[in-house]
């Protein structure tokens, strides 16, 4: 019987690999995929409120592999009349990347409310106009002249040449994002420039937002949700329950005749089809908002809350459904008492439509968010005839009227800000608040507001070990009753216990070479890393995310091209921690507080500790370029509409000292925009922080203003061996290679099927250079020599060498090819 089975088995396995084969292809292609952020978050009900918009993006590089010693060929080349057909420029073949999610071809409907959530774009009282949605309304700061390469033909920034996304020349369309690439279809290539939009900061129109670099392939902003289709279709979307999340989406991209449609094969007659992880999951506000931890201090709230989850379960809705709708009216009701807005002034609890009295709140339009290119915050106004208002005072959204406010403030609530107040940076204000009043301490100390409110929702969609408990606690504050004492110790999620740097298995499952640290990731890897035992237990985000980063920054003074080679004097990144410490003006044992912050509680339970520095409104922001000045203020003019405009002198803050004519300063990124430097490259991580060079980022550039030449990008808009983006071979932030596979099976399954040999670290050679030596190393390179050794006698010698002749180009990696050109 046994034995029946087991060939009844063989047979539909053989009938399977057959079905999989056709006629023997001429070439082999890799194609190799990412979300640039590496984890998205967001809600998906946009009735009340919208924190952050749906925006997953797939981007994509493309390489035809090397049987010989010759190089393997990067198929960046592109039609210019058509920036979706891919051109071989060996063969001349024409080729596209048909693309999908799988499982997941529709958003709106049962699985999200965005397209039919209202919002009064132009403020006058009527939201049912048409296009007055918040799919349109969350992208009207964003805007181009032509097209999505930059181009400004007539060279000017008046507002009436703008077409703004949003507006009624460029509506987003349903299950669309604002390039107007929808849930499937064909990546276009970003072409030589890059994909480019503009957006407008207080003191400069027509400011870029490089949102995919130049030569890759891509579909940008889809509004993706963690639903599936076979799960979701033709329900009501009010009977969706936290199971059914799966973070780690799975994007398809199949390679295809750019005429025929008629997949293309490989030499083994296999059809050329990758998968890369898109992963989107939902927050977790709902644990303490949604119940009476976040609101037991506020009577009157509380009941709201009570009333509206009432209602929605009396309406059909699931638990967590209910519970997320009164989620948001415990965010808008404490909001309104805080600071004096009027979210919820029209709340009727019995009603059974807009509920709210209102349009849907998107946070975006009163605080700034560099996230997503608002460089502008509102301000506040009191008014002669004693009413008060939030005005866009540097007109940066396109649709709304000048003569119009944002919205309305309460005058007689005493928490309304003072006149002029410049509202705060939107992550600042978030952050700071939340880490101040609820920090969550772990055991050890580390804050747990991490997990707390970002999501850890796994694969296997269990929710045994979640970090946060029901009720709003940390599951892991070392308390009776609590999973232990460790954050680390949770079962993992979409940013803890997931990559490379918390995976536990990784030195067993993947890595294959030595991590290469400077004196601080050496620092961290010994005293952090791994507990009193010796046991690798990863690192916490606040190992990476923390002021000290930001600081590493201020002191990068890279020479063109001198990224991966770069000399003592360039940055203090290779310094001992004595030299680093003294660099920063701190003593060493504060650079360690700093580098593993911990919660510092006051008498009224509130952290005081380092964790705050990051998140701070009283701290320095690095330079973000070299301006004109008169000496005393800058040299400014005014555009047609009145705008203020800089004058830039030099993209590389670092250069002040060549305009002295001019009389240049070097000023500060809060200075450009309101949103600070919060998600732009000298306000987050880098490799660099902790790895030695030429295990770092290139130098940024091409994404000016979100990244400068003269120092390190960030990870996601940097490119090195041969044109590749870093996250081509480790994949993206969040989620680099080898990942924790019950957390992320779908990463942990790319991986493999990128490897040759299946194994789940970073891309080897192989993978590109199928013609290796015993060692794996290329044969093309088996005979260099690299710091005095032979490449090919050690794969460590040969990756060392790799990242090293990276082009540091400023994100360009090799100038894409156009076909025709």
């Amino acid at each position: 019987m046994k034995q029946k089975v087991f060939l009844t088995l063989m047979l539909v396995a053989a009938l399977l690999l057959g079905c999989s084969k056709g006629k023997k292809g001429e070439d082999d292609f890799v194609i190799m995929i990412n979300y640039e952020l590496g984890m998205h978050c967001t809600g998906f009900d946009f009735e009340y409120c919208c924190v952050l918009p749906p925006y997953n993006s797939i981007q994509a590089q493309v390489v035809k592999v090397s049987h010989g010693v010759n190089k393997p060929q990067l198929m960046d080349a592109y039609d210019p009349e058509d920036p979706t057909v891919m051109v071989d420029k060996q063969t001349g073949k024409r080729y596209r990347l048909k693309y999908r999610l799988k499982d997941n071809s529709y958003s709106e409907g049962s699985k999200m409310v965005y397209w039919n959530a209202r919002y009064d774009m132009d403020q006058d009282g009527n939201n049912s106009e048409p296009g007055e949605v918040a799919a349109n309304a969350y992208w009207t700061h964003l805007y181009i002249y032509k097209d999505l390469e930059g181009s400004n033909p007539d060279k000017t920034s008046e507002d009436a040449k703008k077409l703004y996304v949003g507006g009624p020349k460029l509506q987003v369309p349903q299950d669309g994002g604002p390039s107007g690439q929808k849930l499937s279809g064909y990546l276009r290539n970003s072409t030589a420039k890059g994909t480019v939009v503009f957006t407008k900061s207080p003191v400069l129109d027509n400011v870029p937002i490089v949102l995919t670099n130049p030569g890759i392939w891509e579909a940008l902003g889809l509004p993706v949700t963690p639903f599936y289709d076979s799960e979701r279709a033709g329900r009501d979307i009010k009977t969706i329950s936290e199971k059914e999340i799966q973070p780690y989406q799975i994007a398809e991209v199949t390679l295809v005749d750019a005429e025929t449609d008629e997949p293309i094969r490989d030499t083994k007659g296999r059809i050329v089809q990758y998968t890369g992880t898109e992963p989107i999951d939902v927050p977790n506000c709902n644990n303490c908002h949604g119940t009476e931890n976040a609101n037991k201090a506020h009577p009157k709230v509380w009941e709201k809350v009570k009333a509206e989850k009432a209602y929605w379960k009396s309406a059909g809705a699931s638990d967590w459904y209910a519970e997320l709708k009164a989620t948001a009216i415990s965010i808008l009701s404490l909001h309104d008492e805080k600071h004096g807005t009027t979210f919820t002034a029209n709340y009727n609890p019995q009603a059974t439509g807009n509920r709210l009295g209102r349009s849907t709140v998107l946070c975006q339009k009163c605080h700034a968010d560099n996230v997503i290119g608002v460089l502008g915050s509102a301000k506040v106004q009191h008014r002669a005839d004693g009413s008060v208002v939030v005005v866009d005072a540097s007109r940066i959204d396109n649709a709304l009227p000048d003569t119009q406010p944002i919205d309305r403030l309460d005058p007689q609530n005493p928490n309304v800000p003072p006149n002029g107040t410049i509202i705060p940076p939107l992550t600042e204000a978030i952050h700071h608040q939340h880490q101040t009043v609820r920090p969550l301490p772990d055991g050890q100390g580390r804050t747990g507001a991490c997990q707390g409110c970002h999501p850890a929702h796994r694969y296997d969609r269990s929710l045994d070990g979640y970090p946060i408990t029901a009720d709003g606690r940390n599951a892991f504050d070392g308390k009776p009753g609590s999973l232990g004492d460790d954050n680390r110790d949770a079962a993992g999620g979409c940013y803890v216990g997931r990559d490379v740097h918390s995976n536990r298995n990784k030195e067993k499952d993947g890595v294959g070479t030595p991590a290469h640290l400077n004196a601080i990731g050496k620092w961290l890897a010994e005293n952090v890393a791994r507990d009193q035992n010796g046991n690798f237990k990863g690192l916490w985000c606040t190992n990476c995310h923390n002021q000290v980063s930001r600081e590493l920054y201020k002191h990068d003074n890279l020479k063109p091209e001198s990224a991966f080679k770069p000399r003592p004097e360039d940055t203090i990144r290779d310094d001992s921690l004595e030299q680093i410490a003294a660099a920063l003006g701190m003593s060493v044992e504060q650079l360690k507080a700093e580098l593993d912050p911990k919660v510092k509680l006051d008498k009224n339970g509130h952290d005081t500790g380092e964790t705050l520095h990051a998140w701070a409104s009283k701290r320095s922001t690095a330079a973000i370029a070299v301006i004109a000045t008169n000496g005393k203020a800058p040299v400014i003019h005014k555009d047609p509409d009145g705008d203020v405009n800089v004058s830039i002198l030099d993209a590389n803050p670092n250069n002040a000292a060549n305009y002295k004519k001019q009389k240049g300063v070097a000023a500060p990124y809060e200075a450009a925009t309101q949103g600070r430097d919060y998600w732009l490259s000298p306000g987050v991580p880098h490799c660099a922080d902790c790895h030695a060079a030429p295990f770092v980022e290139s130098q940024g550039g091409v994404a000016f203003p979100i990244n400068q030449p003269g120092k390190y990008s960030s990870m996601r808009y940097s490119k090195g061996h041969s044109g590749l983006a870093c996250q081509a071979c480790h994949e993206s932030i969040h989620g680099l290679y080898p990942v924790t596979p019950n957390v992320d099976v779908t990463t942990y399954q790319q991986a493999a099927s990128l490897n040759p040999d299946g194994s789940h670290g970073p891309l080897k050679c192989k993978t590109c250079h199928a013609a290796v030596n015993e060692n794996g190393v290329p044969l093309i390179a088996e005979d260099r020599e690299y710091n005095g050794k032979i490449v090919g006698e050690d794969y460590d010698l040969a990756v060392q060498y790799m990242h090293s002749i990276g082009k540091d180009e400023g994100g360009r990696g090799g100038q894409p090819f156009v076909a025709g050109k």
